[in-house]
C-alpha cells in the first residue's frame, strides 16, 4: 500500500505560501516607500531651526514647608526661551525680581512636591509666574539641574 500525496493539499499549501510571500513582500515595499518619503521630506522643506538660550537664575537654597521635620530644596534654575536679545537684556535686568518670585514659589512646597510627576506642575507654575514681570519676550522652559531634596 504506497500512499500518494493529495494533490490538493499540496496545491493549497503552495498558494497559501505564496500568498504569505507576496503580503510580506508587499508590507516590506510599502514601509521601505514610506521611509524613503518621510527623509525626502524633512531634507528638501526649508525648516529654520529654533534655537533655544538659557539663562542661569543662580542655585536657590530655600527651605521647605513640611511641618514634621526642616527640609531644603537646593537647585539651580535656568530659563529657555528663543533667541531673542531684548529679553536677554532684561532678564538681566529683571533677575532680582525672578529670583524672588522663586524663592516665593519654592518656600511653598513640600517634599512630595518634588516628586517625578509633579515636578512638571511646578515649572509651569514658575513659568505662569515669570512671565508677567517680562515685557520683551516669555520664556518656554524652566530646566532644573542639581536637584537635591534634604
Amino acid at each position: 500500500m504506497s500512499e500518494k500525496p493529495d494533490k490538493k493539499s499540496s496545491s493549497k499549501l503552495i498558494i497559501i505560501i505564496l500568498l504569505g510571500l507576496i503580503v510580506v513582500g508587499g508590507a516590506a515595499f510599502g514601509g521601505m516607500y514610506l521611509a524613503s518619503n518621510k527623509g525626502l521630506t524633512t531634507t528638501s522643506g526649508k525648516v529654520k531651526p529654533v534655537t533655544e538660550i538659557t539663562y542661569s537664575l543662580d542655585e536657590f537654597l530655600v527651605n521647605l514647608t513640611d511641618t514634621d521635620t526642616k527640609r531644603y530644596l537646593k537647585v539651580l534654575i535656568y530659563v529657555g526661551y528663543g533667541e531673542n536679545s531684548a529679553l536677554a537684556t532684561e532678564l538681566e535686568k529683571q533677575k532680582p525680581v525672578i529670583r524672588d518670585l522663586v524663592i516665593k514659589t519654592l518656600r511653598s512646597k513640600k517634599t512630595t512636591d518634588f516628586d517625578d510627576s509633579v515636578v512638571d506642575n511646578i515649572k509651569k507654575e514658575l513659568i505662569a509666574r515669570i512671565n508677567p514681570v517680562l515685557t520683551k519676550g516669555k520664556i518656554d522652559h524652566i530646566y532644573f539641574n542639581d536637584l537635591l531634596v534634604q
